[in-house]
C-alpha cells in the first residue's frame, strides 16, 4: 500500500511539473504578428498597419486577446501585436525601432501596469529590476519621464491613441488602485499635452465592474508567490481544463481580471470595443 501511495504521488508530481512547464512555455511565447515578422515578410495588402504596443494586457496569452479580436473584425488591415509580457515603459522604448520601420498608420499604446506594480512597493520594484534586467527600479517619477520620451519616438506616426491602464484587483478604494489612478491621471495629462487621442480603458472597465452580479472577494496581493499562484492557477484552468477566462475569474470572485491583473473575455471585450471605436473613426 505504501508503494502504491509513493508511486501515485510521483505520478502526480510529474503531471504537475509537465503542466507547469507547458504553461511556462505559453507565457514565454511571443505574440503572433510582431513587427519583426512583418519586416521579414511584408503584407501585400494596401490597407492600414495598426501597431498595438504594450505588455501582457496586449500580448493576450495570459488572458483574452483583444488584438486577435480586432484582426477578426478588420481582416483587411494588418495588426502588429507588440505586447510583451512583463514589459515596463523603458523596455518598450528599447524595442521601438522595428515597429517604426513598419511605418504604422495607427499606434495604440497601453503601457504602465507593470510600472505601477513595480513602483507599488520596494520588494516589487527590486523584483522587476532583477527579472527584467532594468537599469533602475521603476518608479512613478521614472514613468513620468519615460512615457513622454516614448511618445516623442512615435511622433511621426499619423495617428496615436494612448490608453489608460486597467485596475489591479477590483477594489476601487484599495491602496494599489489609488496608485494606479496616479498613473492614469498622468496618462490623461500626457495625452492632452501631446495633443493625442486618449482611450479611457480604465473608466470603462470600472463602469463594467459596477454591473457585477456576484460579490467582490479578495483584494490585490503584490507578493510574488500569490501572484504566481493566481496566474499559473488561472492558466492551468484555461489551457489544460479548457475553462473560459470568465469562468476562471468567477471562481475567484473576479469580474474582469481573472488573476487580479489580466483581462478575461469580459474585460478584453471592453478594450476591444473602445479600440474599435477609435480606429473606425480615424
Amino acid at each position: 500500500l505504501f508503494m502504491v501511495f509513493v508511486f501515485t504521488f510521483l505520478i502526480l508530481v510529474v503531471i504537475i511539473a509537465i503542466a507547469f512547464f507547458y504553461v511556462s512555455l505559453i507565457i514565454s511565447k511571443p505574440p503572433k504578428g510582431r513587427a519583426i515578422e512583418f519586416l521579414q515578410s511584408p503584407s501585400s495588402n494596401k490597407n492600414r498597419i495598426i501597431a498595438c504596443i504594450g505588455d501582457s494586457l496586449t500580448h493576450g496569452n495570459i488572458g483574452d486577446c483583444w488584438v486577435e479580436s480586432l484582426r477578426n473584425e478588420y481582416p483587411e488591415d494588418t495588426f502588429l501585436n507588440e505586447g510583451i509580457n512583463g514589459d515596463v515603459v523603458w523596455q518598450v522604448q528599447q524595442r521601438i525601432e522595428p515597429i517604426l520601420a513598419c511605418k504604422p498608420d495607427i499606434v495604440i499604446l497601453m503601457i504602465g501596469s507593470n510600472d505601477a506594480m513595480a513602483s507599488f512597493n520596494k520588494h516589487s520594484g527590486e523584483r522587476y529590476k532583477h527579472n527584467n534586467n532594468l537599469p533602475e527600479v521603476p518608479t512613478f517619477e521614472s514613468y513620468q519621464r519615460l512615457l513622454p520620451e516614448l511618445l516623442d519616438s512615435l511622433s511621426d506616426i499619423p495617428k496615436i491613441a494612448l490608453c489608460t491602464i486597467p485596475p489591479l484587483g477590483e477594489n476601487p478604494d484599495s491602496a494599489v488602485n489609488q496608485h494606479v489612478k496616479m498613473f492614469n491621471d498622468f496618462i490623461e495629462l500626457t495625452a492632452s499635452n501631446k495633443n493625442i487621442s486618449l482611450i479611457p480603458v480604465s473608466s470603462f472597465l470600472w463602469d463594467d465592474l459596477s454591473s457585477r452580479t456576484y460579490p467582490f472577494r479578495k483584494d490585490y496581493d503584490p507578493k510574488v508567490l500569490p501572484i504566481i499562484k493566481r496566474i499559473y492557477g488561472g492558466m492551468f484552468h484555461h489551457y489544460i481544463f479548457k475553462k473560459s477566462w470568465n469562468d476562471v475569474a468567477k471562481s475567484k470572485g473576479q469580474w474582469i481580471l481573472f488573476d487580479q491583473i489580466h483581462l478575461n473575455e469580459r474585460g478584453a471585450q471592453v478594450v476591444f470595443n473602445l479600440v474599435k471605436k477609435y480606429i473606425s473613426s480615424v
